[in-house]
């Protein structure tokens, strides 16, 4: 088992944010105390913000052990379990002000379900086309093999399977492309059968739409909510309205984008209702268990 250093991947200005955090603390106890003059309280906070600066990173590091991940963030460990974990997320971004590129790698958990919600690991530089620089730190190779011992899914493997290449590891294990529905689909009468009225759900749904980008949960829940909505809009018609079937597909890839998966034209509708049962299914047997309790 091994524990990977996620030094590399802390921002230099994040580390300064956290020392100058640090040492106004001190300073205010030290010159509130009366242990120090103002001067003296100041130099000590500016040695303090260096310190932190230098030290913080240092303190980020994931752990592989026989029975899960531990994520240490500013010395305070987390534990995911193997089965907690779905993967790791990986997600390119450009800084409009700089044009800078940089990779951002989350832990992608099973629950709540998501493309990229999940603790941070870090953030590091790629170049303009979202390739590796050169030689990268053999922390991000061993971080990734982490995920090729145990089968767990990288989003990027071409990226990874680069930077494996130059330190001399193993590629990442060939995997195949997750395609939804996966299992038994319901049908529309099935999925539907408890489902509240189509104008009672618009209504709710409106009310919600200011937690749209809150909570990965609510996130979720509003876009599954959404998409069975405009499934059963398209269904109401026979599916010969063009423009509500049109509908149902987009806010059906909308679902589809945000969990990770693959599907393609109705399947996408046909994943919609398998989800929507199992979350009708999972919130009644919540609700079961708060009146039992």
């Amino acid at each position: 088992m091994r524990t990977v250093r996620l030094s590399f991947m802390r921002q230099w200005g994040g580390n300064i944010g956290i020392g100058c955090a640090l040492a106004l603390v001190a300073m205010f106890a030290l010159v509130g105390s009366g242990a120090t003059s103002p001067g003296e309280a100041t130099l000590i906070g500016v040695l303090i913000a260096v310190a932190a600066a230098v030290a913080v990173p240092h303190t980020f590091w994931l752990r592989e052990e026989e029975d899960g991940l531990t994520l240490v963030r500013l010395l305070v460990p987390r534990r995911y379990a193997w089965s907690e974990i779905r993967g790791l997320a990986m997600e390119f971004e450009e800084e409009t002000e700089t044009s800078g590129h940089h990779l951002i790698l989350r832990l992608r958990l099973v629950d709540p379900p998501g493309r990229f919600w999940g603790p941070q690991l870090g953030r590091i530089g790629v170049t303009g086309d979202d390739r590796p620089r050169g030689v990268e730190p053999r922390a991000l190779a061993e971080l990734f093999a982490v995920f090729g011992r145990h089968g767990l899914p990288v989003d990027q493997p071409e990226f990874a399977n680069d930077v494996l290449h130059v330190r001399g590891l193993a590629p990442l294990p060939v995997r195949p492309v997750p395609v939804v529905p996966a299992g038994p689909v319901p049908t529309a009468a099935e999925a539907y059968a408890d489902a509240p009225g189509v104008e009672q759900e618009e209504r709710d749904l409106a009310g919600r739409r200011s937690t749209a980008r809150s909570a990965p949960r609510r996130r979720r829940e509003y876009l599954l909510r959404t998409a069975a909505r405009a499934d059963r809009l398209a269904l109401a018609g026979g599916d010969a309205d063009r423009e509500q079937v049109a509908g149902a597909r987009i806010a059906a890839g909308y679902l589809t984008e945000h969990d990770g998966v693959t599907a393609d034209g109705d399947e996408t509708r046909a994943y919609v209702r398998q989800q929507y049962l199992d979350w009708r299914r999972a919130s009644a047997g919540a609700r079961r268990g708060d009146r039992s309790g």
